[in-house]
């Protein structure tokens, strides 16, 4: 079905002048550029093979291939999408470790004495040969698409606008809070309801009796911490250093992410970035420190960052309509600052902090209901303890 597809697709959209021709392609050949794309595919395949017995290596290779898509988004001169892709690759990383710690451990056919029959080899033969094929032609598709520009693009109707109607020079970012920025407000407003729904979900979630132990990693008699909670290796010295390190980086963190924030509409960054890189200070003090330790200092509150990041959005957008002018229009205002000079403030940099909001609520809301799960698991059927609780007896 997949193949009948891909050749449908493909007849509907070949043109009868369609022509390869690599042209620029061979002449400006890189031979440093495509050696990362080969180890870029080969982190990918690698990722795929040890994916079903092996999900730790799986994850750093499929790690490796984030971080070439990142250098080859800078090499193509697209570095809003390099930033994004490596904060969302972090986030993603760091989810997938979280969600890995429940799942029960697969072991391979030969530890249970299993012999594969033929048939299931072929019919795997068969997956891969249709992934292998429909993989080559969306990417031959793709070469000749970026090959063969259309005519007549609506591109240059936002570079030729983006300063003189969304008041800022980085056309990405005006796109998504000043000309589209209807579809970014419905894209915040799915975000909100994706992560609310997955932390309903989380909170009914118990992890399976198999998944609840500690990792062999982690029960090693030689290591001084084996027996200890991530409070108590906190408090006794074991990850006293990272630690203290980590809460000394964290301000250096949240400033890069105001820095981000601050320049998004002239320069690569913006609130989505901004949002993703102040989320992972915060989980990264979680990651060192523990729930506990963090949770008694510092009072996040997730749900109130989506809620205050909806407002700010929605009376941006409705602003417009107390001047007289539709929904979401936005506006530039110059002002002469002491020391700064002159600046110009767009009403977008209100629209662009409700999205910092949104993301950062969203991101921490997740992460941290998965890490929750940890204390969860020590409830006892039928118990009636609170989160709060639980962590008072862990102490």
């Amino acid at each position: 079905m997949i193949l009948t597809v891909s050749v449908i697709a493909a007849a509907a959209t070949w043109p009868r002048d369609m022509s390869f021709e690599l042209g620029d392609a061979t002449n400006n050949f890189d031979p440093a550029f495509a050696l990362l794309w080969l180890m870029g595919c080969a982190c990918a395949v690698g990722a795929a093979w040890q994916a079903k017995y092996h999900r730790l290596r799986a994850l750093a290779l499929l790690g490796g291939t984030g971080v070439i898509t990142c250098i080859t988004f800078l090499a193509l001169s697209a570095p809003d999408l390099a930033l994004t892709q490596l904060m969302v690759e972090t986030v993603t990383a760091i989810l997938i470790l979280l969600g890995l710690r429940w799942l029960p451990p697969r072991r391979p056919p030969q530890e249970l004495n299993l012999v594969i029959p033929w048939t299931v080899w072929g019919r795997r033969s068969r997956d891969l040969a249709v992934a292998f094929i429909t993989g080559l032609g969306m990417a031959a598709l793709s070469y000749w698409v970026m090959i063969n520009p259309a005519h007549q693009s609506i591109s240059d109707f936002f570079v030729l606008r983006a300063l003189s109607e969304g008041g800022g020079s980085n056309v990405v970012n005006v796109l998504l809070v000043d000309f589209r920025g209807f579809d970014t407000m419905g894209e915040i407003c799915v975000l909100t309801i994706v992560s609310l729904t997955v932390y309903a979900l989380l909170r009914r979630f118990r992890p399976a009796p198999e998944s609840i132990q500690l990792p062999v990693q982690q029960t090693d008699s030689v290591d001084p911490a084996s027996s200890q909670t991530p409070h108590q290796q906190a408090s006794s010295g074991y990850l006293m250093i990272p630690g203290v390190y980590l809460r000394l980086l964290s301000p250096v963190i949240a400033m890069i992410a105001a820095y981000l924030f601050m320049r998004g509409h002239n320069l690569p960054g913006g609130g989505f970035v901004a949002g993703l890189t102040f989320a992972i200070a915060i989980i990264l003090q979680y990651m060192l420190a523990g729930t506990n330790w963090i949770e008694t200092r510092l009072h996040l509150r997730p749900h109130r960052w989506l809620s205050f990041g909806l407002m700010i959005v929605l009376a941006t957008a409705t602003g417009a309509w107390l001047f007289g002018y539709p929904f979401l229009t936005s506006h530039t205002a110059h002002l002469a600052l002491p020391v700064l000079g002159e600046i110009h403030v767009p009403s977008a940099f209100l629209f662009d902090l409700g999205v910092f909001a949104v993301v950062v609520g969203s991101t921490t809301l997740i992460l941290v209901a998965l890490a929750h799960q940890s204390l969860r698991s020590h409830r006892q059927p039928g118990s009636t303890q609170t989160d709060s609780q639980i962590l008072k007896e862990l102490n």
